[in-house]
């Protein structure tokens, strides 16, 4: 007999052994006894759980391969797939095995228990092109809380698509100019996505120790609708080719972060495409887009560690 049963057993013998209680008390007693008893649950009810190695803190990672890849889930308990009726999904079939033809990104599924506790649940599928890079950026963003000493997220600015360069413009320092008709500057889309970051960035309760960036208007707009409540440094390290003439400069941003490191919180730093030519992990954080990052860490000798890539749809993760 289960514990709670067995306990519940004993309290109403103890009640029917009450002698000289009146009866109503006796009564009054019992019933709450037995209430307690349609509350206990059983000792071994099953446990609704996805049982996939790639499930890991809520989120099921897939390699992507251009030729299509298999999904399979397991669970403890019998379960149905569905695609999710209100965020970006893909069709599945109800047993969780499937063979899949999609584009690498975030995708949500809706799985059913049978047993209905609880009925249904909505979980993130991530497919990527690197599955353990990807594993270990979300789970470092979930401990950043606590664990961030030499944590640097370095962006591109957001989506920027008003207005353009104007590279003989007779305005000094026209780079800085938040006129469209001087420079390009973020678009709306550009500003939702950096309220999304910053947003993300606070639900995971990371402490920003210093906010970096590049001297492009459109870069301190990126920080400016993330919010973060911290000072913005303009680093001219982090500027454009356009101005800077530099068509290589990912060796800058890194030192950038070597200058700037923090045991009390992280460093971010927003800057532009020319932080991709080149760099040694161009391959992981492929292709780059306007709103995608990736995460460092400044080791105790100084150098940097590669950590992974921050497409702008991970933070959804977090949302």
């Amino acid at each position: 007999m289960p514990t709670c049963f067995y306990r519940v057993f004993q309290e109403i013998s103890k009640c029917q052994r009450m002698k000289n209680f009146p009866a109503f008390v006796k009564s009054f007693l019992i019933v709450c006894c037995l209430g307690l008893l349609f509350s206990c649950q059983p000792e071994d009810e099953p446990v609704n759980k996805i049982l996939s190695s790639d499930f890991i803190d809520g989120v099921l990672f897939l390699n992507h391969s251009d030729e299509g890849f298999a999904i399979q889930i397991p669970t403890s308990t019998s379960a149905k797939f569905f695609p999710s009726p209100s965020k970006n999904t893909f069709e599945i079939d109800e047993s969780g095995e499937d063979f899949l033809e999609l584009a690498p990104g975030l995708y949500w599924i809706d799985v059913v228990w049978e047993n209905g506790i609880p009925v249904r649940e909505t979980f993130p599928v991530y497919i990527t092109k690197n599955k353990e890079e990807a594993i270990q950026t979300v789970s470092a963003l979930k401990k950043m809380k606590t664990e961030n000493a030499g944590y640097a997220i370095v962006l591109r600015h957001t989506n920027a698509t008003v207005g353009e360069d104007i590279v003989t413009s007779p305005i000094p320092q026209w780079w800085k100019s938040c006129d469209s008709n001087v420079a390009r500057q973020l678009n709306e889309s550009g500003k939702n996505n950096a309220k999304k970051i910053g947003d993300a960035i606070r639900k995971l309760s990371i402490p920003v120790s210093s906010s970096i960036s590049s001297e492009f208007c459109r870069a301190v707009q990126t920080f400016e609708n993330m919010a973060l409540g911290v000072n913005i440094v303009q680093d001219r390290r982090l500027n454009h080719e356009n101005e800077s003439k530099k068509l290589v400069m990912w060796e800058d941003a890194f030192q950038v972060i070597k200058d700037n490191p923090k045991n009390d919180g992280i460093v971010v730093l927003v800057g532009h495409y020319n932080m991709y030519a080149e760099n040694p992990y161009r391959t992981s954080i492929r292709p780059f887009n306007q709103s995608d990052g990736f995460l460092m860490r400044r080791l105790p000798t100084g150098e940097l560690d590669f950590i992974g890539s921050i497409p702008i749809y991970m933070w959804d993760i977090f949302l």
